[in-house]
Parts: C-alpha cells; structure tokens; sequence
C-alpha cells in the first residue's frame, strides 16, 4: 500500500518565531498538543545495513533512533537535517533524507520535571544513505547527553 505523504505551505506563510519553555511549561504544553519529531536511519545500501544508535534519555531509552523534535517553522526534511547535525555533527543535505514510516508514540513519562506527564508524538521516520567513512564519523561524534556513552553505531543486517 502506498501512503500519500507531502507538505503544504500556503502562498504568504510567515514562519512562527520557535520558543523555549521552562520543562513545567512545555509539559503543560503535552496536554494540549502532540508535537512532531523526525527520526533518522543512516543505511549502507550495498551491504544491506542499517546503523542504530541506542539511546540513555526518556522518553525512548533503548530506542535506537537519531532525531528530535521539529520547530514550527520547519518543514519534516529540514528538521531532519538540523537534528541529525544536531546530535552527529555531519551536516547532509535535507533532499538526502527519505522519508518511509510515519508513527504515533505515546510515552508513558519524560527525561524533564514534572516526569510523569507523559507525551504524545508524531513522529517522520527517515533514512540516509551514508558511506563506511560518514558512518565512522556518526558514530564518534553522536550526542552523549541522547545516547549511550561511548556506544557508537550499531550495525544490523
């Protein structure tokens, strides 16, 4: 089946100033929206491999995503880049980044006081085809506050 994904920007669209809320605030702010993330797989296509990186912080401990929430301004592809940047330091091109899953996720808690407001998400799910040379560089530089320390990429098959 195939999924009709695109993005619409109406003809005068003046991009709404992102702010940054005390952790109270944006946890009141949970309850009455469901904010968007973008999560990213680096891949090897020749080899049939993709690259994971586990995670330490709520709300998706163990999940192995690459990511992070989306400002009001952005489209799903340019936050896809500035996140991957973000938390890897290799700064890609956004029209490198394919987008092939779209999920909801209902965390039950959250990294940030007060824990137990849980979230809501939408979350775009992308891939990025990355040579052996970027794949190193990832994994040395992923963001040690989001991932486990010294973990680095993990290769499945």
């Amino acid at each position: 089946m195939n999924i009709l994904v695109g993005s619409y920007t109406e003809k005068g669209y003046q991009p709404i100033p992102s702010v940054s809320l005390s952790d109270d605030k944006y946890g009141r702010g949970l309850q009455c929206f469901v904010p968007a993330c973008t999560d990213i797989c680096p891949i090897d296509v020749g080899r049939r491999t993709i690259y994971l990186a586990r995670r330490a912080s709520k709300p998706m401990t163990g999940w192995w995503w690459i990511g992070g929430r989306m400002a009001p301004h952005e489209t799903k592809e340019e936050a896809a880049a500035r996140n991957f940047k973000r938390e890897t330091g290799l700064e890609i091109p956004q029209n490198r980044f394919k987008l092939v899953a779209v999920f909801d996720y209902r965390w039950k808690d959250r990294a940030q006081p007060p824990q137990e407001i849980g979230c809501d998400m939408l979350g775009y799910t992308f891939i990025v085809k990355l040579p052996a040379a970027k794949l190193a560089s990832v994994s040395a530089n992923l963001e040690e506050e989001e991932y486990e320390k010294g973990a680095g990429l993990s290769a499945f098959d």
